[in-house]
């Protein structure tokens, strides 16, 4: 099977979407000789990295980029959507030359895949297969008082933007249509698809977790637990002193994150401790939140935090993981801490609970924050024991995630039989 593939984002140095694409595009190697359209910025990256893969001989980029669009205008905010509109006819035209010249079985949508954005990738001219899409999650405005003027404004044009993409985005109303299957991170984003679509929508999040996570995870198995030996991270992040329990957030630090909701649980958590990982502009409105509240001198905001130094402090310090992010399509934090052996309490909406964290509804912002609180510590209690991480048996791990998309495709009628897996 041969596939052409559309990343516009995809690197293997950066996490979050380009990261999401690199792993996805290895993913679909596994498949079938892929032929990747990025942009030309990951180029040098890639290029390092593809010699070291197994899928390397099966897996090929194609570098295509809009002429005309200064480099400083393709990134901030609201731009990068335009860029992305603005790449895809160039990234289509590539695509049908090399239909013309290879013949594709597949072509396939990866990256910056918002169902109310859309895709031109379906009229490469093989059947089309759109996702992991997301972009359905609405946020729940019953707590928009939570969000400080900044945030309520953001949401105010995020709701704005899926109305016009719903209906009246013909690049969007067009990927639908063309679409043999619509890959949706969550029942969310099928249920806000128009209803003739939805049958062919397949809930399927875009976490993988790859070989150099499991390396990370094992590393550090063996080493010694929390109280065992005071650790201290390079940069900064210390063995937590340990009170009632230890809390983790990691994530960026703006409105839609719901840490204005973590900060309300901690006050119901007497003597617990919540380390923040990451940074945003919501930083300092945060802290003048905790500082009203009574909670300042039980959080630690921590900023940036490497990986292998967040996933340590994931498996050796943390009790629980506290995620409530009010629309997250995905959410692979959740995924990693899972794979870490931590329990994660979360929204219940959006990717986080599809993922394997604890949902709590929605109500009022005070009636929230009491219910994350009690499952905090409920997730803590019936959590204990052995917190080693079981990779082998994990859905999320490449391998089995090249399992769960052939039964998909399969099931479409797009695949005749399974393909050799990834070992």
């Amino acid at each position: 099977m041969k596939i052409v593939a559309f990343a516009p984002a995809c690197s293997p140095l950066r996490g979050s979407e380009a990261g999401a694409g690199w792993l996805w595009a290895r993913l679909v190697a596994s498949l079938g000789e892929t032929w990747v359209i990025t942009r030309p910025r990951n180029r040098e990256a890639i290029e390092a990295a593809l010699p070291g893969l197994a899928e390397r001989d099966r897996l090929h980029f194609v570098y295509a980029e809009v002429r005309g669009w200064p480099k400083a205008w393709r990134r901030g905010k609201g731009r990068s959507s335009i860029d992305y509109l603005l790449w895809q006819p160039v990234a289509a035209r590539e695509a049908r030359r090399l239909h013309e010249k290879i013949g594709f079985d597949l072509a396939w949508h990866l990256t910056f895949a918002n169902a109310w954005l859309g895709s031109l990738a379906g009229s490469a001219g093989p059947p089309f297969v759109y996702g992991p899409v997301g972009g359905g999650v609405r946020n729940p405005w019953r707590v928009i008082a939570g969000h400080g003027l900044r945030g309520a404004g953001y949401e105010a044009m995020r709701s704005a933007g899926r109305t016009i993409g719903r209906y009246a985005n013909p690049l969007a109303r067009t990927a639908w249509s063309r679409a043999r299957v619509i890959l949706v991170q969550n029942p969310e984003t099928r249920a806000w698809l128009p209803r003739r679509h939805r049958e062919r929508a397949v809930v399927c999040p875009n976490p993988i977790l790859d070989e150099r996570f499991a390396a990370l995870v094992a590393a550090g198995v063996a080493g010694p637990r929390a109280g065992e030996d005071a650790a201290t991270g390079k940069d900064g992040v210390t063995s937590p002193e340990r009170g009632a329990g230890v809390a983790l957030y990691a994530g960026r630090l703006v409105a839609w994150k719901g840490m204005f909701l973590a900060l309300r649980a901690l006050q119901q958590l007497p003597g617990w401790r919540l380390f923040v990982c990451g940074k945003g502009p919501d930083g300092k409105r945060l802290r003048r939140l905790a500082d009203r509240l009574g909670v300042a001198d039980r959080v630690t905001f921590m900023g940036f935090v490497p990986r292998e130094e967040l996933l340590r402090f994931m498996r050796e310090e943390a009790d629980v993981m506290l995620f409530p992010s009010l629309h997250d399509e995905a959410g692979w934090v959740v995924v990693e801490a899972g794979a870490c052996g931590l329990p994660v309490v979360c929204i219940d909406r959006g990717g986080p609970p599809v993922l394997g964290g604890r949902g709590v509804p929605v109500t009022t912002i005070s009636e929230t924050a009491r219910r994350l609180a009690k499952e905090v510590a409920s997730a803590t209690r019936s959590s204990a024991g052995d917190r080693s991480p079981a990779l082998a048996e994990n859905r999320w791990t490449l391998s089995a995630r090249v399992g769960e998309l052939t039964g998909i495709l399969e099931e479409a009628g797009l695949v005749e039989s399974p393909t050799e897996s990834v070992a």
